[in-house]
């Protein structure tokens, strides 16, 4: 697995290069689709060309070294550069960035069933990046995204670490294995290069590491976002967590109460019955109800025991309630029920309708979780960079940045930067819609 330098020049019209080329004609007629085997070449890079420089300024009022990020000296020239909406006066700093992504691709023999998964999950989260391309073209920066397959094994990993490439990165993604990220966290804070963990969250790296971000939100940092909108939308009321201790309870459930605890927000905690008498946990106030189960028949006993309650109560679960079959959706919208989530694109929505329609064009099919991972992860990644340089954590930390799936919402904890986003859906005459005063 080598990254060959292409001295080929662009194609007229597409300034990406491909190393190691995969032809256009596949992706256009649709070989990458995730119902396809995945089939990998070895190391690809692609390129981007700069488009267009930022217009410079001077100012040398902001303090750059709260973030452990390297002072800026007396005399600063900054550039004026708009992200998001919002215009920042930001240091000048390079247009050429260099990204590493290391994932399990597996590209060589895949041999047991648990590898074979793993390889079409990164297949589709591979395909949600290259869909981000044209995004990552309008760009002002240059872009060269480095792909290497770790094969999910810890010696290739540190192969790949001690390539020469590796020393002029200046942001990976990856790898996906607790372990392997931990030694991958090692050599980005020594050469203080961020490094974005794209699926796997770690919450502890030993020591503090200013460099390492996980992208994807852990269950505390979901418990911590849904509090925000409890206290936000539901002051002064009571908060019930109904709690059947299976998969998804012990994970958001676990975490939720421990927050509440931290926080010192009164809570109950009611174990599940099919035969709940509700009067007792609610009483005569009002009640946000927490349910954490994921079966239907569950679900249905505690929406039938809660029916004439409605305008005292909101009954709050997961989004997988909306995979349930055969629901009388009137009940639900006589019980105020919401739904929680860290996938927005599970809902029908503006924000991912762009990606949606563009993957369909390139793969004929549906893009899954993964995709949109990949999509809205190496998109952030780009915007953020080319706004911000090396700078980005000091302009980004603790602000939401919204894209297709998910926002980005990075906090900084005592080991690293945790992402703490959760979407709350309200479910309203017959209409799901996004809740957004939190």
């Amino acid at each position: 697995m080598i990254l060959a330098p292409n001295h080929q020049q662009p194609l007229s019209g597409n300034r990406f290069l491909w190393v190691l080329l995969i032809p256009i004609s596949l992706v256009s007629c649709a070989a990458f689709r995730k119902t396809q085997p995945a089939k990998w070449l070895e190391n690809k890079v692609i390129t981007t060309s700069e488009k267009k420089k930022d217009t410079v300024v001077n100012d040398t009022q902001n303090d750059f070294t709260r973030l452990d990020i390297e002072p800026i000296k007396d005399e600063v020239t900054y550039t004026s550069v708009e992200f998001k909406g919002d215009y920042y006066d930001v240091p000048a700093h390079k247009k050429n960035f260099n990204i590493a992504i290391l994932l399990p691709f597996h590209s060589d023999a895949v041999n047991s069933v648990s590898d074979k998964r793993r390889a079409n999950l990164m297949l589709e989260y591979y395909q949600g990046m290259l869909t981000a391309i044209a995004d990552i073209e309008a760009l002002n920066s240059k872009f060269t995204l480095h792909f290497f397959d770790t094969d999910n094994d810890t010696n290739k990993l540190k192969a790949i670490l001690r390539k020469p490439e590796m020393e002029n990165i200046d942001l990976i993604i990856g790898p996906t294995d607790e372990p392997q990220l931990k030694i991958a966290a090692y050599f980005a804070k020594k050469r203080e290069i961020p490094l974005f963990s794209p699926i796997t969250v770690v919450q502890k790296l030993g020591t503090n590491n200013p460099f390492f971000f996980n992208l994807n939100p852990s269950d505390q940092m979901q418990a911590k976002d849904f509090l925000r909108y409890f206290k936000a939308n539901h002051p002064g009321e009571k908060l019930l967590i109904v709690r059947d201790g299976k998969r998804y309870d012990l994970a958001f459930g676990n975490a939720l109460v421990q927050e509440c605890i931290a926080q010192k927000i009164n809570y109950q905690a009611v174990p599940f019955s099919k035969f709940l008498k509700w009067d007792d946990y609610i009483g005569n106030g009002k009640a946000v109800i927490v349910h954490t189960t994921l079966d239907k028949n569950n679900l249905t006993y505690s929406v039938n025991g809660l029916l004439g309650k409605g305008d005292r109560i909101t009954l709050v679960g997961p989004e997988k309630w909306l995979e349930f079959s055969d629901i009388d959706y009137n009940q639900w919208s006589k019980v105020n029920i919401s739904f929680i989530t860290t996938n927005k694109a599970s809902i029908a929505m503006v924000s991912s309708s762009a990606m949606l329609s563009q993957y369909r064009s390139m793969y004929k099919d549906d893009p899954s979780t993964y995709a949109y991972m990949g999509y809205d992860q190496l998109l952030f990644a780009c915007e953020s960079l080319d706004a911000f340089g090396k700078y980005f954590p000091l302009f980004i930390t603790d602000k939401s940045v919204s894209y297709s799936n998910t926002d980005f919402h990075l906090v900084k904890t005592a080991s690293c930067f945790q992402n703490r986003f959760l979407q709350v859906f309200k479910f309203e005459e017959l209409a799901v819609l996004p809740v957004t005063n939190y």
